[in-house]
């Protein structure tokens, strides 16, 4: 069975790009799709960017600790549990992931 489909436009690939031409195109009144393979926010939010500054930010809490104690606190022998990083990390995705889901559907995508 074929299916059709009727677009102005048709986006391949949902990255900031991808999800910011859509938007536009859509609210200049354009019958608008977009396709992506994986998650919604293209290489730097998924898989870049935003992951790598996140635990970049991370690993920097142990030399505050080290540093803190000459600043009158006293930190006693911090541990790190990798797991809750990393499910910390997976759920800032997951939000930006639904805020450009959110921001398609909003603009008619």
């Amino acid at each position: 069975m074929a299916s059709s489909y009727d677009y102005d436009l048709f986006v391949i690939g949902a990255g900031s790009g991808g999800v910011r031409a859509s938007r536009m195109a859509a609210q200049m009144g354009a019958r608008v799709g977009i396709c992506e393979d994986s998650r919604i926010g293209g290489t730097c939010v998924i898989r870049g960017c935003i992951p790598k500054k996140l635990l970049v930010y991370a690993a920097h809490f142990h030399h505050d600790f080290e540093d803190a104690v000459a600043y009158g606190w006293q930190p006693h022998h911090p541990t790190h549990d990798w797991g809750t990083l990393i499910a910390n990390k997976d759920e800032e995705i997951d939000r930006l992931n639904g805020i450009y889901i959110n921001l398609l559907k909003n603009a008619g995508v």
